[in-house]
């Protein structure tokens, strides 16, 4: 039986604009400040430092590291709070977490770290919809939602694998790896390129494919 629902966050939940334009708008246009550069060389630069750090290493995801890299003398948070503007929920998003609340524990597990996630959690009143949030970098130093992750996290909660269920933007860390390890999965493909008994196109299918499980 199914007791708890688990939702990937940037690109499931919230669109990715936020994140993006802290990392390629927020920061090159501080470094570009401090260091007497026009904004597209900035940015080539940083890109160029990000892509050289890599999406395997848990620095990549963090502000402190980059921050204190580039010598940047600016507050992270400020700059979040800068771009909170541009945080925004999928219209699918509410309607869905309202008619799963009363029936499922709902949870976040989201290789973004816990500031990014709150702070949108603040912004968009999502708090009230979920008992547990889980950040792979923040809460257990690991840069994807790998096997470990969500094995610890049925760990946390007490409960058996077969009695979670994952959904999340993402094939291979959403999809495959928590039903390589016997966790319910659903892969959410927003732009429609994928199909089959486990995809679906918006969350508002998800209620008809739980009832698969």
């Amino acid at each position: 039986m199914i007791e708890v629902i688990s939702f990937d966050f940037d690109g499931t939940l919230t669109k990715t604009r936020f994140a993006d334009l802290f990392w390629l708008e927020g920061v090159p246009k501080l470094y570009a400040t401090e260091n007497n550069l026009s904004l597209s060389e900035a940015r080539r630069i940083l890109l160029s430092e990000y892509d050289k750090v890599g999406k395997e290493r848990i620095e990549w995801y963090d502000p402190d590291y980059w921050f204190n890299r580039f010598n940047i003398n600016y507050s992270w948070h400020k700059l979040m709070e800068n771009y909170s503007f541009a945080i925004e929920l999928y219209p699918d998003v509410i309607s869905t977490l309202e008619y799963l609340r009363d029936k499922y524990e709902l949870i976040v597990i989201s290789n973004a770290r816990k500031e990014f996630i709150q702070i949108q959690m603040d912004k968009t009143g999502l708090n009230g919809f979920f008992n547990r949030v889980f950040s792979s970098v923040s809460d257990f130093s690991m840069v994807k939602k790998n096997s470990q992750v969500y094995e610890e996290v049925c760990s946390i909660l007490q409960i058996r694998k077969n009695q979670m269920i994952h959904i999340g933007d993402d094939y291979r860390f959403d999809y495959e790896v928590p039903r390589s390890v016997g966790i319910n999965s659903i892969y959410l493909d927003r732009e429609g390129n994928s199909d089959g008994e486990f995809v679906v196109h918006s969350l508002k299918e998800i209620p008809d494919v739980i009832s698969i499980f």
